[in-house]
């Protein structure tokens, strides 16, 4: 069935199509519509719905529900976000699976509502104490919001590991026509097996690896290798020959599409990178291209987050600029004229 719906909305059924049986949530803009939808329909699909009384609750009740087998779920935003770090550095460490969606908004501190993409650092770094990462999805299309809860739970319970999903405010609030998927139901018992690894009456250890892994550093290492090596997701557009490429995610990989077809328009020859993994980063979509000399990175931020990325992974082989702003997406005759200067 097609359906008209804003960014989180899409997610939202997409996250029924994904399993979910357990949401627990604080609202907080902008993500507040997802809160909203299944505190209004949930029980109508069987999912189990907490309004929690602060983002550290419900991410804790996420925790609690993962290990008991259900696919959990909760959405926040900044400094929400923010307030969750602990919890899901716990989860990394004692590998229970999870997804958390993070509709970003401008920061620091409680920042503001307006779009952002200053939270890129947190999400891919790792926002909590010690090693670990999470693997993060970015959302450039509603049609990704509807696709990319499945995948989160997929590779969540592969590796067992949190994984974030994230776009900006515009990709929240944006409505597109899409097919909305069919709710499917989980067998709990089977997915008990899977998270807790309840087999012959001896259940996982729900506890940080680090205390009774006697090669945790190995452990470690060797899963991320893992994830780094297999899940490296991306669009690409024109790149084979194009001297010139963005790199975007979320709405400014949806204005730098533009850019691109203007510009082929005129026969500049720029192509468009978009990161869908944003941890791992899609490193190897770089090692295809031929003839490029300058990469363009556009981003909803200040202190070129995701620029540094590009730079470390592409070992500085090329020219880089960038265009950040905190929260005022430039326009595609603004990016086009910044390539003409700098082509």
């Amino acid at each position: 069935m097609k359906r008209i719906l804003n960014g989180n909305e899409a997610f939202a059924y997409g996250a029924l199509a994904a399993g979910i049986d357990f949401y627990a949530g604080y609202p907080i803009t902008p993500s507040t519509d997802v809160y909203e939808f299944f505190e209004k329909y949930g029980k109508d699909y069987g999912v189990k719905f907490v309004h929690a009384s602060s983002e550290v609750s419900a991410i804790n009740m996420i925790m609690g529900a993962s290990i008991a087998g259900a696919r959990a779920l909760t959405v926040t935003s900044g400094c929400g976000f923010s307030l969750m770090q602990e919890t899901i550095s716990y989860m990394a460490a004692d590998f229970v699976p999870s997804v958390i969606l993070n509709v970003m908004r401008e920061g620091a501190g409680l920042g503001d509502i307006p779009r952002s993409q200053g939270d890129y650092n947190q999400m891919t770094k790792g926002g909590g104490n010690g090693d670990y990462h999470t693997i993060v999805l970015a959302c450039s299309t509603i049609k990704d919001c509807v696709e990319f809860p499945s995948i989160a739970y997929e590779l969540s319970e592969k590796y067992q590991n949190p994984v974030i999903i994230t776009y900006d405010s515009d990709i929240a609030h944006t409505k597109e026509i899409v097919e909305v998927p069919i709710r499917i139901k989980n067998d709990i018992n089977k997915l008990s097996y899977t998270l807790t690894g309840n087999i012959n009456n001896n259940p996982k250890r729900i506890q940080n690896i680090y205390y009774h892994d006697s090669d945790y550093n190995n452990t470690l290492k060797n899963k991320y290798e893992l994830i780094e090596e297999n899940e490296q997701r991306y669009s690409d557009y024109f790149t084979e020959d194009a001297n010139v490429i963005l790199v975007a995610f979320s709405i400014c990989a949806r204005i730098c599409i533009d850019v691109v077809k203007r510009a082929r328009a005129e026969g500049i020859k720029v192509g468009l990178i978009i990161p869908i993994t944003l941890y791992p980063f899609p490193k190897k979509v770089f090692e295809k291209i031929n003839n490029c000399k300058k990469i363009i990175v556009v981003e909803l931020n200040i202190l070129k987050q995701m620029r540094m990325d590009v730079e470390y992974f592409t070992k500085f082989k090329y020219e880089y600029y960038s265009i950040n702003s905190m929260s005022t997406c430039e326009t595609v005759l603004d990016i086009l004229n910044f390539i003409k200067e700098h082509k």
